[in-house]
C-alpha cells in the first residue's frame, strides 16, 4: 500500500512539467477550404486568398483561443468568417494583410484584449457586432476611403477612429455616425486633428464680427461684394438702391450744357436786331436831309430865270 502510494505520487510530480512544457511550446496545424492555418506559440497564422469558408462547426483553433496572442492574415484574404474570433480575449494584435475587405459579423466580437487595430487601404466594411464588446478598443487606424458600418459593429466600445488626412471623410456621414453611437466613437484626421470640430469652425466666422464690414471672406460670394460699398446691417437690400443714386448726378450734368447756350444766343439776337434799326433811322434822316436840300435848291434857280 506504501508502495502505491508512493508511485502515484511521483507520476503526478512528473506530469506537472509535462503538461506545461506542452502548454508553452504547443503547435498545432490545419486546412480552412482552401486555406491553411498553423498555430505557433501564441501566433495564429491564416495563409491563402480570397474570402475564408463560413465555420459551421466553428473555429478549428477554438481548442487554442486562450494561447492565442496575435493573429496574420498572410496571402490576400480579404474576409474573415463569422465568429472566427469571438471571445478570443487574449489576442493584443491582428495583422491584416495587405488584402483586407470584410470583417464577417461578430468575427472578433467581445475580444478584450484587443486596444488598436490597422485597417489596410483595401478595407470596406466593419460587419455586424464585428467589433462589438471590445471594451478596451481605443483606436482604429484606417487607410482608405470610408468604410460602412453594419448594425451594431462597434457597440460597447469607446473607440477614435482615425482617416487619412490627404484623403478626409465626407463630414455629413461622420455626424451620422457619431450621432448613431451617442459619443462613443470620435472621428479624428490621421494627423490628430479634427477639422469637423464645431468650435475649431466657429472661430473663423466669429472673429470677422468685429472687425471693419469690408471683411467679405465670412459672407457668401453672392452678398461679398456689396458688403465693401453698403452699411453692414443690410448687405442684401443696399445693392438694389446704389445705382439710381450714381446715375443722377450723370443726368444732371448731361442736361447744364443744352440749356446754357440757348440762354447765351437770346442776347446777342436783341443786340443785332437793336443796331440795325438805328442804321435804317439815321440811312432815312440822311435821304430826307438830302431830299430837301435838292428841292430847295431847285426852287431858287427858278425864279431866277424867270425874271
Amino acid at each position: 500500500m506504501k508502495k502505491l502510494m508512493i508511485l502515484l505520487a511521483a507520476a503526478m510530480l512528473l506530469s506537472i512539467p509535462a503538461a506545461a512544457s506542452e502548454w508553452e511550446g504547443d503547435t498545432a496545424s490545419g486546412s480552412l477550404g482552401e486555406m491553411t492555418w498553423a498555430l505557433e506559440g501564441t501566433t495564429l497564422t491564416v495563409s491563402g486568398n480570397g474570402a475564408m469558408a463560413e465555420l459551421e462547426e466553428g473555429a478549428p483553433w477554438e481548442p487554442y483561443r486562450d494561447q492565442i496572442e496575435t493573429v496574420v492574415f498572410s496571402g490576400n484574404i480579404t474576409y474573415v468568417a463569422a465568429s472566427a474570433f469571438e471571445d478570443c480575449d487574449k489576442i493584443t494584435k491582428v495583422d491584416f494583410g495587405p488584402a483586407m475587405y470584410e470583417l464577417g459579423k461578430r468575427s472578433f466580437y467581445s475580444c478584450d484584449g484587443l486596444t488598436i487595430l490597422s485597417m489596410p487601404d483595401t478595407f470596406k466594411v466593419f460587419g455586424e457586432e464585428s467589433l462589438r464588446g471590445c471594451s478596451n478598443l481605443t483606436e482604429i487606424h484606417c487607410a482608405g476611403r470610408f468604410p460602412s458600418f453594419r448594425l451594431n459593429c462597434l457597440w460597447d466600445t469607446y473607440t477614435k477612429i482615425y482617416y487619412p488626412a490627404e484623403k478626409p471623410w465626407g463630414i455629413e456621414y461622420i455626424q451620422q455616425l457619431e450621432e448613431a453611437f451617442h459619443g462613443r466613437i470620435e472621428f479624428l484626421a490621421s494627423d490628430g486633428t479634427d477639422p469637423y470640430d464645431p468650435a475649431e469652425e466657429t472661430e473663423p466666422t466669429t472673429a470677422p464680427a468685429t472687425e471693419a464690414p469690408t471683411q467679405a471672406p465670412t459672407l457668401p460670394p453672392e452678398t461679398a461684394v456689396p458688403t465693401t460699398t453698403a452699411a453692414p446691417t443690410q448687405p442684401t437690400t443696399v445693392p438694389g438702391t446704389e445705382p439710381p443714386t450714381t446715375e443722377a448726378p450723370a443726368t444732371e450734368s448731361a442736361t447744364l450744357p443744352t440749356t446754357q447756350p440757348t440762354e447765351a444766343t437770346q442776347p446777342q439776337k436783341d443786340r443785332g436786331s437793336g443796331a440795325g434799326v438805328g442804321i435804317a433811322l439815321i440811312v432815312m434822316v440822311l435821304s430826307l436831309t438830302a431830299a430837301g436840300a435838292l428841292i430847295f435848291r431847285g426852287t431858287r434857280h427858278k425864279g431866277k430865270y424867270s425874271r
